[in-house]
């Protein structure tokens, strides 16, 4: 074959693996470059079908799928080999009210010993589905009022003075009552807080966002939990 013809047969297979690669262009996908910077987006709930995928256990014979959130709680059980199962979070297309999942998949053999576990945690935020309202106003009454379980999302990188920190704390403190530390997993993420038919009742609340180890003030909040229901005052 002469160079010619050589470089006419390369031009033809050109054009036709182009072509082909014109007709199977897909639709554009999102990607997140950066995992590790991007904590809360990656734990962050889009769809009221989430599809959860794992590599089974090679000593399993059976497994337990437990998602245990602040509203509600599910069981879901493997009798056999088993790499992925589709989990409906809420029955809707929109969610109506927050949540915060941890998700425990715990692998057994036949005398029922536990030989793995894999968890991971996801968290369902109202503003993730469309639309949300934003309140500009910061005097308005509503900015202090807490009624449901909220999740309430952290981020070392807000500003440029914590954006190096190594660890982050959430302190939530009744007036008068309990005060509660939480050491968090990660720099950025999300805090599920369960205020419902819970110990902490109704009352005046001190939230404080620090991250340790950085020259910064806290992140504080002030928030009221009043009973429900319609108040009358006789004189």
């Amino acid at each position: 074959m002469n160079k010619i013809s050589a470089a006419a047969v390369l031009t033809a297979a050109m054009v036709v693996i182009g072509a082909g690669t014109a007709a199977a262009v897909s639709d554009p996908v999102s990607v997140d470059a950066f995992p590790g910077q991007n904590t809360r987006h990656w734990s962050t709930v889009f769809t009221n079908e989430v599809p959860l995928q794992w590599d089974w256990n090679r000593d399993a014979t059976s497994a337990e799928l437990d998602i245990v959130g602040m509203n509600e709680t599910f069981v879901t059980n493997f009798t056999g080999i088993t790499s992925n199962c589709l989990w409906r979070v809420f029955a809707s297309d929109v969610p109506s009210a927050e949540d915060a999942y941890t998700l425990t998949l715990t692998f057994y053999t036949n005398g029922n010993a536990v030989v793995g576990a894999l968890t991971s945690r996801l968290v369902v935020v109202t503003g993730a589905f469309g639309e949300t309202p934003v309140n500009p106003d910061l005097s308005d009454p509503k900015w202090a009022r807490v009624k449901e379980n909220v999740v309430i999302p952290y981020d070392a990188g807000w500003t440029e003075a914590t954006a190096d920190a190594a660890a982050s704390r959430l302190v939530i403190a009744k007036v008068g009552g309990t005060t509660l530390t939480n050491e968090l997993a990660d720099t950025a993420g999300y805090y599920g807080w369960k205020i419902r038919n819970s110990a902490w009742g109704y009352g005046t609340f001190d939230l404080a966002l620090t991250f340790p180890g950085t020259v910064t003030n806290a992140w504080d909040a002030v928030l009221i939990r009043m009973p429900g229901g319609t108040f009358f005052s006789i004189y």
